[in-house]
């Protein structure tokens, strides 16, 4: 069948099913949509200046830090944290600034009313009608108590305006590739629609704000905390090596123990110099001592002589040892020093005078004189004296200075390590002031950046209404159904197995339709139902005209799958239109002129085998055989295949199953090879396919006739006569 006819003849079918079905639905929508809220919408626009960025160092920002710049943007607006702020200061705002029987900026008095209905008098309790701050703070504190209060049920549940899945709905996106980011809503309420904008411009502000300095914020913290923990370890290291120092009396080791080596090669030089000066006085004097003999120990002998001598000895002593341990030019000065010289020159001078005064003798016992000897003799014990004691001094000086070696040695050790200790901390405090310093530069670049996201508009209270599209909805309704119920329609014509109709009974069968026969389940022309099945039987009988012999019997047989199929009511119409023709038909039923169960019709291979016409009965022009059902009987193949025709009458509304397709394979197997023809009759079929075989049936009316032709594709017909 040509596409086209089908679907024609496919929609005329369905016909009304089309018709009711989308007019139902239709004025359901019609209905329904009269209820439909109107709707508002906002818009707003942010200024982000992402693109146009310059950090600080002068550098650009990436495209690839644009693009997540806006991610982040759009998902901190889009979050459930951000939504849920904004849904707890608008309801603050509708609670504190709601009338009841007046439309403000804020909200509509029917929605106010509405959202008091449905609010607990403790949340009411809470709300400042003089500072929506308080009232939102207030909200807050309420919320966090308990998962199952009003505050927090009312974001999370589903709800107009405060709910979750109402404040999603919010459109957030960019601007194709600006800077800008517009921000859309859209609901019920005017001002609602207005506040939830604002709100969630503020509260993004916000939030972008705080997650984008709260990492940099944290950073500086740390440096901060470890600068001073960083000085505080830098000051305990000072301090530690200032006590060190204090303990060791220690001013500057560097230049301590260089000054330290320098005083020992002095004290050194001078041992040396005080040496040789000790060992040539006590040369000389001994020399002097040998050559004076016995006078030499009675001038020892003199106390006043050993008494000058002992003072000069000490006072010389008392000078070394000053001028060892103080500068030079401390020396000059020091009145204490110079009192101690003007002794010893007086010391020397009383020797010089004892001297004078030993005459006792004038010459040796060598004949030298023994006035000069003396003298000589009192020098080389007064060089001698001052030697050793200078001596002496410096020995203990010498000694003092090796101690101070011994000291110093471990205290440069400790000091070099102190020292050390103090450079790592203070490498350590410079380093955490870099990062303090790059940590406040970052969140100064930041503070530039952020600076950028501003108002570009603002949002404007809407005074129209988007209109409610109500005819849009009902246009889509009546359309949809057409479709919905075309294709509903059309999956069942694919996929059914009933017979039905001629076109998929072939299919199914693989046996070609001859007829069809009305059913009596339409009412509407219960009265027509005689003369549609008269001339569906005219049509079939014509058909089976074409296999009548005239020179005997016709035998047709009536076949069918399952009993109660048709076949005798079909039959009887076959013989009242035949006996019109003036043919005599004789109609031979199972279980009535033979027995289906008997040996005889088991193994017939004739018509004669198992039913005779009795004692002078005329022998009939066609012989009409009503087989037993196929399903639960025999059927002797030879008979069949010696009949003239074979109709295999089913019921239009039954199911083709496979077991059917099973026991029919053979039969129309051996028919096939025997030339015997076999061909389907649906019984019990729908009006419109009896027409599709015998065209119009009555009654006649012009609206009938016009649908049946715009089915056949009749798209230019009229039905006017020709001469």
């Amino acid at each position: 069948m040509d596409i086209s006819q089908f679907v024609a003849q496919f929609l005329y079918r369905i016909r009304y099913w089309l018709l009711w079905g989308s007019l139902l639905v239709t004025a359901l929508v019609i209905y329904f949509t009269q209820f439909l809220p109107y709707s508002y919408t906002v818009e707003g626009s942010l200024y982000a200046g992402v693109t146009n960025e310059i950090s600080i160092d002068g550098s650009r920002i990436t495209a690839n830090a644009i693009n997540s710049t806006f991610d982040n943007l759009i998902g901190i607006a889009k979050s459930q944290g951000t939504l849920q702020k904004v849904s707890v200061r608008l309801l603050a705002n509708s609670l504190t600034y709601g009338e009841e029987w007046k439309d403000n900026q804020y909200i509509q008095a029917k929605h106010y009313r509405q959202l008091l209905e449905v609010t607990p008098k403790e949340v009411l309790e809470l709300v400042d009608r003089h500072d929506v701050n308080k009232t939102a703070a207030a909200l807050f504190d309420y919320r966090k108590k308990s998962r199952n209060n009003f505050v927090y049920t009312t974001f999370n549940q589903a709800g107009p305006f405060y709910s979750f899945r109402a404040l999603d709905e919010i459109i957030v996106k960019r601007v194709d590739t600006s800077d800008i980011l517009n921000l859309e809503y859209t609901s019920a309420d005017p001002g609602i629609t207005q506040q939830t904008i604002i709100i969630l411009i503020d509260e993004l502000k916000k939030a972008y704000e705080e997650l984008r300095f709260s990492a940099t914020n944290d950073v500086i913290a740390y440096f901060e905390e470890q600068v001073r923990l960083a000085k505080i370890r830098l000051n305990e290291e000072e301090d530690d090596l200032m006590r060190y120092c204090v303990q060791e009396r220690v001013i500057n080791y560097g230049e301590e123990t260089e000054a330290l080596s320098h005083t020992r090669y002095q004290v050194d030089d001078r041992l040396e110099q005080a040496m040789r000066e000790y060992e040539g006085a006590a040369a000389l004097r001994e020399m002097l001592d040998e050559k004076m003999d016995t006078r030499a120990q009675i001038i020892r002998n003199n106390t006043n002589l050993l008494q000058e001598l002992n003072k000069v000895s000490e006072l010389n002593q008392n000078i070394m040892e000053q001028e060892i341990f103080v500068s030079e030019a401390t020396s000059n000065t020091s009145e204490r020093l110079r009192k101690k010289r003007e002794a010893l020159k007086k010391a020397e001078q009383n020797i010089s005078n004892i001297s004078d005064n030993l005459n006792e003798f004038n010459f040796s016992k060598e004949g030298v004189g023994i006035q000069e000897m003396v003298l000589e003799w009192l020098n080389a014990l007064v060089a001698e004296s001052k030697a050793a004691a200078e001596l002496k001094v410096l020995k203990a000086r010498q000694q003092e200075i090796f101690d101070q070696y011994s000291k110093m040695s471990p205290v440069g050790t400790q000091v070099t390590r102190k020292e050390r200790a103090i450079g790592i901390a203070e490498d350590n405090y410079r380093n955490q002031i870099r990062g303090l310093a790059e940590a406040n530069l970052r969140k100064r670049n930041i503070e530039m950046n952020t600076s950028n996201l501003r108002d570009v508009a603002e949002p404007e209270f809407p005074l129209n209404d988007n209109g409610r599209k109500r005819l849009l909805y009902i246009l889509i309704a009546f359309v949809g159904s057409l479709v919905f119920i075309a294709a509903y329609f059309l999956l069942i014509e694919l996929l059914d197995r009933t017979l039905r109709d001629p076109i998929r009974s072939k299919r199914l069968t693989g046996l070609s339709v001859i007829a069809a026969f009305n059913g009596v389940s339409n009412l509407k022309y219960r009265g027509f139902l005689k003369a549609c099945n008269r001339l569906a039987a005219a049509y079939s009988c014509r058909r089976l005209n074409n296999y009548l012999q005239p020179s005997r019997s016709t035998v047709i047989g009536l076949l069918s799958m399952e009993p109660r199929e048709g076949k005798s009511y079909l039959a009887k119409y076959f013989a009242d239109y035949w006996e019109t023709e003036g043919l005599t038909v004789r109609t031979v039923k199972a279980g009535m002129d033979y027995e289906a169960y008997s040996h005889a019709y088991v193994n017939a291979r004739q018509v004669s085998d198992f039913w005779t016409p009795a004692a002078g009965e005329e022998e009939p022009d066609i012989i009409l055989i009503e087989y037993p059902a196929i399903n639960t009987a025999s059927i002797p193949l030879s008979v069949l295949q010696q009949s003239d025709v074979n109709v295999l009458v089913a019921n239009a509304c039954r199911l083709w199953r496979t077991s059917d397709d099973t026991t029919m394979t053979p039969i129309k197997t051996a028919l096939e090879n025997a030339g015997a023809p076999l061909f389907l009759y649906l019984n019990n079929a729908d009006r419109d396919v009896v027409e599709s075989f015998t065209g119009s049936l009555p009654p006649q009316t012009m609206s009938h006739s016009f649908l049946s032709r715009l089915a056949q594709l009749g798209l230019t017909s009229k039905e006017v006569a020709v001469k």
